[in-house]
């Protein structure tokens, strides 16, 4: 809303009505979301997938899943299950979701921790959530994944701005000058006293007022609807071209679903895609919808659009992402994961200024990461794992300070971890692993205050363990094996008292084992063998823990 504009709007007799209706329309408009708790079935405990071998572990539960809807967002609170990382998946409902016929949903992963906000829902539109969880395999460091029966319902509100204002002066204000056409108050307003006085002065008075009343309302009012109404039509057709385009480039006569694609029904109507009150396109979702072919130029003339979602293992895109898509300056999320897409990362990504989430792993990227995308000043969530990304980790990314999740695994990445990294506060994922970093863990990843994932194993990295790491009171996963790193175990991760599991295997660590280990009273998995040379004894405590390796360090236990 502008209230600026009111006083304009507001006038005379219209004020008290307009007022009126606007109070009426926020009061309906800020009422609360009713959110009902749903068990569509079928779901169960358990997992649904898994790598590697080895039996799988058996996920925990979510409990006191809820939400509450807010203008475009909805906020989910739940209780995690103590050894899950626990995702959402939001499920767009048919035309049968008021009747509980949740078949042939759209999905999109979002992760959190125990309160999470997800932005970028269309307002009106029902939501549901479930909660899926993720552990590793203990044996081979597998993804493990379990659905269970929590959904919850919310729909994101309006904002009743917009609405409410542009009909207000119409049904009040309809008598302006004759033949004008005219509707606003300053027509009206001007023209109706100055007739009343005309007769009183003399003949040569007469035409004073009539070459300055008559013009008045003509120049201002006639252009005004033109230019907009034009414009939409103009962005309708031209996303219309968009989309016609990606049917065209990515063989959309194989696609798993593709009704109304090529056809005259309005955009929203086609499969996968959303549309706003003016018919612009804000989302495109089409994962696992066997997509083949190219990423056309032409989705960056999608102006308004929000959220793209080509992701999926059923896609099979191919060539390098256009840089064109820098030009979405509306787009909050890109998943483009799990395809067959190379070539380098575009720098003109960087322009996407409301981004919040970036998925383009399990692809076959190369070149470098771009530093430009320091300037994504909202991401949350970087994920590039799992390419074939070389050179080095920019440290400009430590000015993202927004950033929550960020995936480096699986690529082919040199130098050393920047320092710069410390400065994430609200960080809470952090994988660089199976990676050729060198040097040092820095000590300055002690300050990630919320950081609850640290994956590093699998570099070549040397040095001591910082006793830093034992700030980290949030910590739960440490995976530090299978590097070069030296010197003794420090005591300080005895503080770490929400960690489940450390794994220090595989690296040249000497001394003894820590007897403050034996606080860590969550702790289920320990590694410590697989090259590392450990004197001592072993503390009593340790050997409670679930899956410890212990026997094999060959040490006696400490009386």
């Amino acid at each position: 809303m502008q209230p600026a504009a009111l006083p304009a709007l507001l006038r005379g007799r219209a004020r008290i009505t307009a007022l009126a209706i606007l109070l009426c329309a926020l009061a309906a408009a800020l009422t609360a979301i009713a959110v009902s708790a749903q068990s569509p079935g079928g779901d169960g405990d358990g997992p649904v997938a898994h790598t590697g071998v080895g039996e799988p572990e058996t996920v925990g539960q979510v409990t006191n899943l809820t939400a509450t809807a807010a203008d475009g967002a909805v906020r989910l609170a739940w209780t995690p299950a103590r050894n899950a990382q626990v995702h959402f998946v939001v499920y767009l409902p048919t035309a049968d979701a008021s009747a509980g016929n949740y078949a042939n949903t759209q999905m999109v992963a979002v992760s959190g921790g125990s309160d999470t906000v997800i932005a970028g829902l269309s307002n009106g539109t029902s939501y549901s959530f479930n909660a899926i969880g993720m552990r590793w395999n203990w044996v081979n460091y597998g993804a493990v994944w379990g659905s269970w029966d929590s959904w919850v319902n919310a729909t994101p509100t309006a904002t009743p701005a917009a609405d409410v204002l542009t009909p207000t002066p119409t049904p009040t204000l309809a008598s302006p000058a004759p033949g004008s056409g005219a509707t606003t108050p300053t027509a009206t307003a001007v023209p109706t006293p100055t007739p009343t006085n005309t007769p009183a002065p003399t003949p040569t008075n007469t035409p004073a007022p009539t070459p300055t009343t008559t013009p008045a309302p003509t120049p201002t009012l006639t252009p005004s609807p033109t230019p907009t109404t034009t414009r939409n039509a103009e962005g309708v057709a031209g996303d219309r071209a968009a989309l016609v385009a990606l049917y065209k480039a990515t063989n959309g006569a194989d696609w798993t679903h593709n009704r109304n694609w090529l056809s005259d029904a309005p955009l929203d109507e086609w499969y996968g895609v959303t549309t706003d009150s003016n018919g612009r396109v804000t989302r495109l979702d089409l994962p696992n919808n066997r997509l083949t072919g190219t990423i056309p130029a032409e989705l960056g003339n999608l102006s308004n659009l929000q959220r793209m979602a080509l992701y999926g293992r059923y896609n099979r895109l191919t060539g390098t992402i256009p840089a064109e898509l820098g030009n979405l300056s509306n787009l909050r999320q890109l998943h483009l994961q799990r395809n067959q897409l190379t070539g380098a990362i575009p720098a003109e990504l960087s322009n996407l200024s409301n981004l919040q989430q970036l998925h383009l792993n399990n692809n076959r990227l190369t070149g470098t990461i771009p530093s430009e995308l320091s300037k994504l000043s909202n991401l949350q969530a970087l994920y590039l794992g799992d390419n074939q990304l070389t050179g080095t980790i920019p440290s400009e990314l430590g000015k993202l300070s927004n950033l929550q999740w960020l995936h480096f695994d699986g690529n082919q990445l040199t130098g050393t971890i920047p320092s710069e990294l410390g400065n994430l506060s609200n960080l809470r994922f952090l994988s660089f692993s199976n990676n050729r970093l060198t040097g040092a863990i820095p000590a300055e990843l002690g300050n990630l205050s919320n950081l609850q994932w640290l994956y590093l194993y699998g570099n070549q990295l040397t040095g001591a363990i910082p006793a830093e790491l034992g700030n980290l009171s949030k910590l739960e996963w440490l995976f530090l094996s299978e590097n070069r790193l030296t010197g003794s175990i420090p005591a300080e991760l005895g503080k770490l008292s929400k960690l489940i599991v450390l794994r220090l295997d595989h690296n040249r660590l000497t001394g003894s084992i820590p007897a403050a280990l034996g606080n860590l009273s969550n702790l289920e998995t320990l590694t410590l063998g697989g090259g590392n040379r450990l004197t001592g004894c072993i503390p009593s405590r340790l050997f409670f823990v679930r899956h410890n390796g212990l026997s094999s360090l060959g040490l006696p236990t400490c009386d």
